[in-house]
């Protein structure tokens, strides 16, 4: 049984964060995404156009040693559910949390919209204070 291709245009995309591979996460996303980032943090707020996401995008995976692990995945022609565990450490703070990260796609498998949900919203807020 073959995944579905937006599966796989996922799972490109999250290999490319770890990898650090932003242009492969830029083609990810259509002209007009949205990215919302929950919480009450430096990176939470919505970020709109490609060039607003991948500005949060680099700016959560600079200086803070972000590693994502890929749990779950769920696909369809309109959807695609993921859910990453994310850890890292910076400046003796620690962090692991899965988010849940449920993203709208359009026709040619590219990114509109996104939410990024971590099951720990306080230790998410308390790492990017």
């Amino acid at each position: 049984m073959t995944e579905h291709p937006n599966a796989v245009a996922a799972r490109r995309s999250y290999a490319a964060s770890n990898s650090g591979d932003l242009d492969v996460i830029r083609e990810y996303f259509t002209d007009d995404a949205v990215l919302h980032l929950a919480g009450d943090n430096a990176m939470s707020g919505t970020y709109r156009g490609r060039d607003g996401v991948m500005d949060a995008i680099a700016r959560a995976s600079q200086g803070w040693g972000m590693h994502s692990e890929l749990e779950a995945l769920l696909a369809s022609d309109d959807h695609v559910i993921a859910f990453v565990r994310v850890t890292s450490e910076r400046d003796g703070k620690t962090l692991d949390v899965v988010v849940a990260q449920a993203v709208k796609v359009n026709a040619e498998g590219k990114a509109t919209e996104a939410w990024f949900l971590p099951n720990d919203q306080g230790g998410y807020d308390r790492f990017f204070l």
